[in-house]
């Protein structure tokens, strides 16, 4: 119980991040991945959006020290539904209009977190992995960022690429930052926060984790200029709890609850939170229209110099 309260807590200080870096992007010139220098200058010249950057890392580190605390199926699905009901709070609490649908994903993630917390069992029930198949790691992770980078770059070439398609891109390379994260978290959980240093820096999650992070940062940062944070997020964070899931289980060798209403609940649990993406799919057309009237209205809708 301890990690997914701690999960959810990390969701809360990411989403604050999240809501802080949207404003400062509605009010940005236009950025695009295929002028990064142009793109950097936006985003590091705008306080605002940096900010909500420290924000969100520091949601990050909360969460890498709630996948040393419990089961990867666990964690990844309660942050991801964390922030998508979150977002969709401060979407009603700002005025942002949202549909029935949204408003039936939010009645839903409540009980998918319950769902999940009563498949943790007995405290002693969880197994928790810490040590992950290091080839298998490797492999995964930078075939993952190789393919979303050409994805999107042979997918663009004089084609729209829309939020959704750039969000899914981003979440699975958040996928792989994510899973250093775990690896991460299972050595803070084995040596504590200040022995664990040393064995960090020399293992390769450091180094993956900063690819996948920026990767999926770009790609995020463009889906989220383009439509509204409670349509791109859950986009990006279900397609990754969908990759963390099935691989950071298979990968650091956890296995799922043996007893069946466990299992049950489990799935049920991680199945509500991908119902997200079904509810608000239909939303993304009108969302990305709204949003650029609202970037013309404000002046930002001119291109980055």
């Amino acid at each position: 119980m301890t990690g997914l309260i701690a999960a959810l807590i990390a969701a809360a200080v990411y989403t604050a991040g999240l809501v802080i870096e949207q404003r400062a992007l509605h009010r940005a010139p236009t950025i695009t991945i295929r002028r990064p220098l142009a793109l950097a200058r936006v985003l590091l010249g705008s306080p605002r959006w940096l900010a909500g950057c420290a924000l969100a890392a520091l949601g990050s580190i909360g969460l890498i020290i709630a996948l040393g605390l419990a089961p990867v199926s666990v964690v990844q699905p309660a942050f991801a539904a964390g922030i998508a009901t979150m977002l969709l709070v401060c979407s009603l609490l700002l005025g942002d209009r949202i549909t029935t649908g949204e408003r039936a994903a939010l009645a839903l993630m409540p009980v998918a977190l319950l769902l999940l917390s009563l498949s943790l069992g007995s405290p002693d029930a969880a197994e928790v992995g810490t040590e992950p198949h290091m080839a298998g790691l490797w492999l995964v992770s930078a075939g993952t960022v190789v393919l979303c980078v050409a994805a999107v770059g042979l997918g663009g070439q004089g084609r729209y690429v829309s939020a959704v398609a750039l969000g899914c891109a981003a979440g699975l390379a958040q996928g792989v930052a994510g899973l250093q994260g775990k690896g991460l978290g299972g050595l803070l959980a084995e040596e504590g926060l200040l022995s664990a240093i040393p064995p960090a820096l020399a293992s390769p999650y450091p180094y993956l984790y900063a690819l996948g992070w920026a990767v999926g940062i770009v790609l995020f940062q463009t889906s989220l200029q383009r439509s509204r944070a409670s349509v791109t997020a859950p986009v990006a964070n279900v397609t990754g709890n969908v990759f963390m899931v099935l691989l950071g289980t298979v990968l650091f060798g956890e296995r799922l609850p043996d007893d069946p209403l466990l299992l049950v609940l489990r799935i049920a649990g991680i199945a509500l939170t991908l119902v997200v993406v079904v509810l608000v799919r239909g939303t993304v057309a009108q969302a990305e229209a709204d949003t650029t009237r609202l970037r013309e209205d404000n002046g930002a809708g001119v291109r980055s110099p």
